[in-house]
């Protein structure tokens, strides 16, 4: 009996394993919509504008995006150039918040994948991390 149930709960964790979503791709990130921030394919935050706002300072090159209570938020300070055009590459910090603490990640170089002339949005990706950010094209802000 207690091997039936060893296999039973096994059997069960697999399933549950094999459901985890682990491989974010760029091509994953290419159809997400809308001001937002994914880690290793999880979504940290996403822009709705009833409940968040966007800050942008030109002279530092940062972005902050956060919820009305400044409670969840993300930031990016680009460190090379603001990027606006597709293929380009820059280098930029993020500080993020997580339900349970705050994370930053360092110097991570993202490459725009995608503009939207329309949207007015930009995404940037960066492949060894699995990161992407759906930024509003900056100019549109200043």
């Amino acid at each position: 009996m207690k091997t039936m149930t060893l296999a039973g709960i096994t059997a069960a964790v697999l399933l549950i394993a094999g459901c985890v979503r682990n491989n974010f791709s760029e091509t994953d990130f290419q159809v997400v919509e809308g001001i937002s921030l994914y880690v290793k394919g999880q979504q940290i935050l996403s822009y709705t504008p009833e409940k968040c706002q966007i800050g942008f300072n030109p002279d530092s090159g940062e972005i902050r995006v956060s919820d009305d209570d400044m409670a969840d938020y993300f930031i990016i300070r680009f460190t090379g150039s603001i990027p606006a055009n597709e293929g380009e590459v820059t280098k930029a910090d993020i500080e993020y918040t997580t339900p349970d603490n705050l994370k930053r990640l360092n110097g991570i170089s993202f490459r725009v994948t995608r503009t939207d002339e329309d949207s007015g949005l930009i995404w940037l990706w960066d492949e060894a991390g699995k990161t992407g950010v759906v930024l509003p094209d900056m100019k549109r802000l200043e």
